[in-house]
């Protein structure tokens, strides 16, 4: 990786002075950037191209070559690769289109060039990119048509369209980078290189992207959540809708994943969801220049009451707070305003505020510990001295050590204004919901960096994925098969059991005498078809409730028999009778698992398993009140997720009821995902209802789906 983004030399195949060729475009990006190794344009049909000696293949090359990039028809470049290994080249660059992206047939040459790289230990940038620019190296390796500005920005982009519509947006703004990568079809070098690249490089402060797909995002989130170098990463992940996502694969060949795997994995390490090209560079924009944000609490200066409350609006309903302005502090700030004003927060400063008018309320806030960040808002009005206010706040930025962040309402007039800020490194808004949004994010992570040592999580992760297995692994094996298989009643009550779940008293069998001596005693009960006969069983009439006597009873196995036999053609089969409950609240658990059942070894593709709950019941798909872990979860984080849902009100004892066992629900959420650890060939898992009561919780019903 150091190699191919700090070379000494480089070899471009298919430069040319043809300036409509990207080798001619890419040559002279080289050149001109300042690039002070060695160049060596490659071109059978030249001797020499912009003054350098050419030469017909990079094997004729003498001297020592750190990277080739590759701008030929993609039929050339696998004969181009083979030679590249008579030199002993450490990396490639391919530029060139025509591979997985446009089908089976470029998949399978892509695979080839690949496999030759593997073997001599190439990496390899591409295919199907626009090359990469380390502002640090002055190297422009890329035929992107504008350079950007030198800063501290890692960027990488799975589109090269997109790296060039980045570029075109930072310029303007002063918003500099120290890489540029397209990534391409990522044949080889993919974003958790790139991550844990950019994580130890110093020169990077800020980490960003967009993605289409995710290679391996299990391992993603454990070599963020490990790496002992606390930087933001920024994801602007598309995908997320299906019509996208049959784009993506005629794009770069890529599938996409869950898009809630994706939100909740990386939320729960302090990986940052950008949402659109927007925040992205809002959020690229506010870690690269702001000072940390150590708290929730906002003050406002404004000069227009309006906008003062949609901050205000804004601040509450994303998650910060208004800094609550004591009676001193108010009257501190009065004693330099007029009467017409108001020193609460927002302190609105009215319309006819000039310049010196917003210095004395900044200082004020700026220096009260009990205040984490000052928004200050200016609307473009008669009176207004824009350019002498910006110059004030940059001032007051420049003093102090927490965020200031001005917002400039409007575009014409207020340019002068932010032009300031971008000339200074200092984040401007023209939008209040962008800034409050930026601040939210930089305060969720200054939290987030404070707290990272107390994640139980992060200590954890070489036990998770070690060789642990459960007590019933080779039991549970033997139900494994491509497609997946739903597990006997037997052995999920086996799994259950182990865990440590409540079940209610129950007996599975295939005999009615069985059914009618079990059920002496414990009247009312349930009967239903086990789970291998049919999985839905309302859609065969496979369950039957409130059972009051044995007469009820014999009645309804008698009935079930006749629907399977009916429907499904079995004289034998399983059946389970439980006693009936009466719940209080009906709440599930279930789990998804992205990837195979190797998904949590090293190096194999998918998130792992994707734990939800919430109000449980015939209804739950319904309701749509969800909460959501990737597995490894800390408890801390499952009690997060949980304190987010409607049901979690209802638990806690809502409107004087008293509170159901809620660390018991804790409990049995951690519990499913050490079930998925221990027996990852679990494909989806479904606890309900799981009845909570103020004692326990009971599993009534367990559903688990097997796989490879």
């Amino acid at each position: 990786m150091e190699k191919i983004f700090n070379p000494s030399s480089i070899a471009i195949v298919g430069a040319s002075e043809k300036t409509d060729k990207l080798g001619s475009v890419i040559l002279k990006n080289v050149i001109r950037s300042g690039f002070s190794g060695k160049i060596y344009p490659i071109n059978p049909n030249s001797t020499e191209i912009l003054g350098l000696k050419a030469y017909k293949k990079v094997s004729d090359i003498k001297g020592k070559v750190d990277v080739v990039c590759i701008v030929v028809p993609s039929r050339y470049v696998l004969d181009v690769v083979k030679d590249c290994t008579k030199k002993k080249i450490e990396g490639l660059v391919v530029i060139s289109a025509g591979f997985s992206e446009i089908g089976p047939e470029g998949k399978l040459l892509e695979q080839k060039v690949q496999i030759i790289a593997n073997k001599h230990n190439i990496r390899v940038l591409g295919p199907n990119c626009l090359g990469f620019i380390n502002k640090h190296n002055s190297l422009n390796l890329s035929f992107a048509a504008d350079k950007p500005l030198k800063g501290n920005i890692g960027f990488f982009s799975q589109s090269g369209a997109f790296c060039t519509a980045m570029l075109d947006m930072s310029i303007p703004k002063n918003l500099g980078f120290s890489h540029f990568v397209s990534i391409g079809n990522k044949s080889d070098i993919n974003e958790l290189d790139l991550v844990e690249h950019f994580l130890e490089d110093k020169k990077v402060k800020v980490i960003s992207a967009y993605l289409e797909d995710i290679v391996d995002g299990s391992l993603l989130i454990q070599k963020y959540e490990q790496s002992k170098y606390r930087k933001p990463l920024i994801i602007l992940k598309a995908g997320q809708t299906e019509e996208s996502k049959s784009a993506i694969e005629s794009h770069t060949g890529a599938i996409a994943g869950s898009i809630d795997m994706f939100k909740t994995g990386t939320s729960q390490v302090g990986i940052i969801e950008a949402e659109n090209t927007r925040q992205l560079f809002n959020y690229m924009m506010t870690f690269s220049w702001s000072k940390p944000m150590n708290g929730k609490k906002v003050a406002i200066v404004t000069n227009a009451g309006g906008p003062g409350i949609v901050a205000t609006d804004s601040i509450i309903k994303g998650g910060l707070q208004m800094a609550k302005l004591s009676k001193s502090l108010q009257k501190k700030i009065q004693k330099f305003l007029p009467p017409e004003s108001s020193s609460k927060n927002p302190v609105d400063i009215i319309g006819d505020a000039k310049a010196e008018r917003y210095q004395y309320p900044i200082d004020i806030l700026a220096k009260n510990d009990d205040i984490d960040a000052v928004l200050v808002l200016l609307t473009p009005q008669h009176v207004t001295q824009i350019e002498e206010t910006a110059k004030i706040i940059l001032n007051a930025t420049q003093m102090y050590e927490k965020p200031i962040v001005p917002v400039f309402l409007g575009k014409k007039q207020t340019s002068v204004g932010t032009q300031i800020f971008y000339d200074n490194y200092i984040p401007v808004f023209t939008e209040i919901d962008d800034a409050v949004n930026s601040l939210k994010v930089l305060s969720d992570y200054t939290t987030r960096v404070e707290n990272f040592s107390k994640r139980e999580v992060n200590k954890k992760w070489k036990k998770i994925i070690s060789k642990e297995k459960g007590k019933h692994f080779k039991e549970v094996e033997k139900y494994v098969k491509k497609t997946p298989r739903i597990l006997p009643d037997e052995i999920t009550e086996k799994l259950a059991l182990e865990m440590g779940f409540t079940l209610p008293r129950q007996i599975i069998t295939k005999k009615m005498k069985d059914v009618v001596e079990f059920a002496k005693d414990k009247y009312p009960v349930v009967l239903k078809v086990g789970n291998e006969v049919i999985v839905h069983k309302t859609d065969l009439k496979g369950i039957y409730l409130n059972i009051q006597n044995e007469q009820e009873l014999k009645k309804a196995y008698e009935q079930l028999s006749k629907n399977i036999l009916k429907k499904l053609k079995k004289k034998t089969f399983t059946v389970v009778l439980q006693e009936q409950l009466t719940p209080k609240v009906e709440f599930f658990i279930g789990a998804n698992r992205d990837g195979d059942s190797d998904v949590y070894k090293p190096d194999i593709p998918g998130f792992g398993h994707l734990v939800v709950f919430g109000k449980g019941g015939i209804y739950t798909e319904i309701f749509e009140d969800f909460g959501y872990v990737l597995v490894p979860a800390s408890k801390e984080d499952i009690k997060k997720s949980l304190e987010k849902t409607k049901v979690f009100q209802i638990i806690s004892g809502a409107r004087g009821q008293k509170p159901l066992n809620v660390e018991k629900v804790l409990d049995q959420i951690y519990k499913v995902q050490q079930l998925t650890l221990l027996y990852p060939q679990i494909i989806s898992l479904d606890l309900n209802p799981l009845i909570i009561t103020q004692e326990d919780t009971i599993a009534v019903d367990i559903k688990a789906f097997v796989g490879r």
